[in-house]
């Protein structure tokens, strides 16, 4: 069970490096009037807390692993 844990919480560690690798991405493809559309920002906003809270859960996963 606690390899399961170490598995899991690293494979969520690399799919929130990937999420944020495409965010990254998306926001320096955006064109200079993207963030002043409150769509846009909220949306964005909205992204980065879901990567924040996936970091949150890798952490815990890989911490409650040993």
């Amino acid at each position: 069970m606690r390899a399961l844990r170490i598995a899991c919480g690293v494979s969520v560690l690399f799919t929130t490096l990937a999420f944020a690798h495409l965010l990254h991405h998306h926001s320096t493809h955006a064109g200079p009037g993207d963030f002043h559309d409150p769509i846009f920002v909220i949306a964005f906003v909205a992204a980065v807390a879901a990567g924040v809270l996936s970091f949150i859960g890798a952490i815990l996963l890989l911490m409650r692993g040993s």
